[in-house]
């Protein structure tokens, strides 16, 4: 083996194929990983955008029975629309249908699960005894209340009406509208022990005696749907045209009157101030069978409670108790 050459030896042609082959397969795995790892990312980024809002600090529920729905997706807007001032994203959380029974207590137990930095709650009447719902770490989240007051609540702030003011303006819009001379039929269907309706029907009907030449008449009606009956004594005063205007005190009431005088061909002759708010109620108005509608500015509830509970977020504090706006919207005016 001494003095023996050790010859270098070059591949042959019948090799370069196969490196060829190597070579490929090697480009085509880095494609392959420059695809999924990098261009396929940006492209889902770019054709499926992250929500807006999405890397917002904060996460405030609204909720409420389904009952309410409509009320809730206007505080709903109002909210949303001053979230962005408060970093937070804005979430409304009801029932999918008022058949699923799903209660207040079930949708606070929600708040807890994702760890609502805040919770704002329409309170129908009847509708305490829950317990508030809690943080991860423990705190009790921060709530405000709307529409019913239950002082046994641990709420921050409530939003509320007062209904002894609603009445009076009820009743100066209907002597607006007479010209401080007429026919007026209140229609009275709630048999509850409604403490607020009580205050408003009071309300009503104490301001209105204060017009000598209007004459009223309170309709007491067994139910909403006695309104629409055309046989009934209110269809019967009104084909008869014994009156000049009626004042509704509910949404659905509002709507009913509106569907009678509709039905017996008196719009434009007798009529309507009705009161809540909602898209038939919006129509009715559109087209001039309601005269004037009254509601409670939701929008603006949603604005006041967002700003209220961030108050007491920032600085521990915020005013107990705030009396929401009246919105009025008249025929003709839209």
């Amino acid at each position: 083996m001494e003095g023996m050459k050790l010859k270098k030896v070059m591949p042959g042609k019948e090799a370069a194929p196969q490196i060829l082959a190597v070579a490929l397969s090697i480009l085509a795995a880095l494609l392959l990983c420059l695809y999924l790892f990098y261009l396929l990312p940006r492209m889902a980024q770019e054709s499926d955008p992250a929500p807006p809002g999405d890397d917002r600090k904060h996460h405030v529920l609204i909720l409420g029975e389904s009952a309410d729905e409509e009320t809730l997706k206007e505080i709903y807007k109002g909210a949303e629309a001053e979230s962005k001032s408060y970093n937070c994203v804005v979430e409304l959380n009801v029932p999918s249908s008022i058949a699923e029974g799903q209660s207040l207590q079930s949708l606070l137990n929600f708040a807890s699960f994702v760890d609502a930095d805040g919770v704002i709650a329409y309170i129908t009447e009847g509708g305490s005894g829950f317990k508030i719902p809690k943080a991860f770490d423990g705190r009790e989240i921060p709530l405000i209340t709307v529409s019913h007051y239950d002082e046994s609540i641990p709420q921050i702030t409530h939003i509320g009406t007062n209904y002894s003011e609603l009445g009076r303006k009820i009743s100066q819009e209907s002597a607006d509208y007479l010209n401080g001379r007429g026919r007026l039929i209140v229609i009275n269907t709630v048999k509850s022990n409604s403490a607020n309706y009580s205050t408003l029907m009071a309300s009503v009907t104490s301001n209105l005696a204060n017009y000598e030449d209007i004459a009223v008449y309170v309709a007491d009606l067994e139910s909403s749907a006695s309104i629409t009956e055309t046989s009934g004594m209110l269809a019967r005063k009104i084909r008869y045209s014994e009156a000049d205007l009626l004042v509704c005190l509910s949404g659905e009431d509002s709507i009913r009157a509106a569907q009678l005088v509709n039905d017996l061909g008196k719009s434009g002759y007798v009529g309507i101030i009705g009161f809540g708010e909602g898209s038939v109620l919006d129509r009715y108005l559109e087209i001039g069978v309601i005269t004037e509608l009254l509601s409670i500015d939701s929008q603006k509830i949603g604005s006041l409670a967002l700003k209220e509970l961030f108050e007491y977020i920032h600085y521990g504090h915020a005013n107990s108790y705030i009396a929401a706006d009246v919105k009025i919207r008249k025929a003709g005016s839209l």
